[in-house]
């Protein structure tokens, strides 16, 4: 066997180096107990670049290939496990409450225009999800307005994926038959796609969420979707991301972070709301 195709053994000291290059870079910290998870996701391809240790691979990480391996980096270490209605409890409450909140306070503003930011989307679940109850309401508690969802993440191959909008039956196994054939085309027995008027709500952008200064570049939301993500940061990182979606966020407007994640502990400026078997945050004016 050609040793480079052999699966390649991380020293400590080259997980540390690595860990620290990565959390620098994207915020996400990897403790030692996660040193084969980062063996595991890297290991291949070190063998397709031809590689022999991972310190060679953080040196070509640093230099002038860098920022196009970084790409690829980011896409390894992620993880996309997600679904169409995820923890519907959450999305029942977007629906029949913040939704409904939000645009009220945008007409006392004098807006007719919502937005809605899914920060880290992955693969587009969650926005079409959304774009799916916008869709909904559109003659009702939206009526007269404009919806814009946009839809960020950190890996450029899922938000390809997103842009596509094609997904299998078992990411859409929440949905009933009525929204399965009122918002997708089918394309095979186990196939289906987005249908137009959902994609139209929705815009993907390339988005890191240590890019604290490029949350300005993106304006003001009535909602922002943040969930399953702030687990990965370590404290000073989500200290900052939530300083981030504060300023972006409209006096009152709201903020929905995973159901087992808290932000109780941050000086936040955001108070917490109790639906039913949910739970989001709503900015302090």
């Amino acid at each position: 066997m050609d040793p480079l195709q052999a699966k390649q053994q991380m020293t400590l000291a080259e997980f540390r180096s690595l860990r620290d290059f990565i959390y620098a870079k994207s915020g996400i910290f990897f403790n030692e107990s996660k040193q084969y998870f980062l063996e595991n996701r890297l290991s291949k391809r070190l063998g397709e670049l031809g590689l022999r240790t991972y310190g060679d691979y953080l040196s070509l990480l640093q230099g002038s290939q860098g920022p196009a391996e970084l790409k690829r980096l980011f896409v390894e270490i992620t993880t996309n496990e997600t679904s169409f209605w995820r923890n519907p409890p959450q999305i029942e409450a977007f629906q029949n409450i913040v939704l409904p909140e939000a645009a009220k306070l945008a007409r006392e503003r004098g807006q007719t225009r919502l937005r809605i930011w899914s920060a880290a989307c992955s693969s587009g679940e969650e926005p079409y999800t959304l774009a799916m109850i916008c869709h909904e309401l559109r003659d009702t508690a939206l009526r007269g307005f404009t919806v814009e969802i946009l839809a960020t993440d950190i890996s450029e191959k899922v938000l390809a994926q997103a842009q596509d909008g094609v997904y299998n039956a078992y990411t859409l196994r929440n949905l009933t038959p009525e929204q399965l054939q009122r918002h997708f085309l089918t394309l095979g027995r186990d196939l289906f796609q987005v249908k137009p008027d959902l994609q139209r709500y929705t815009a993907f952008r390339n988005f890191n969420l240590v890019d604290y200064g490029g949350y300005r570049t993106l304006g003001s939301f009535d909602v922002i979707f943040c969930r399953n993500v702030l687990i990965y940061f370590d404290e000073a990182v989500k200290g900052q991301v939530l300083k981030g979606f504060h300023a972006q966020l409209h006096p009152h407007a709201y903020l929905l972070v995973g159901h087992s994640e808290s932000i109780h502990a941050f000086n936040t400026g955001f108070e917490l709301l109790h639906f039913s078997k949910a739970m989001g945050y709503r900015k302090r004016a």
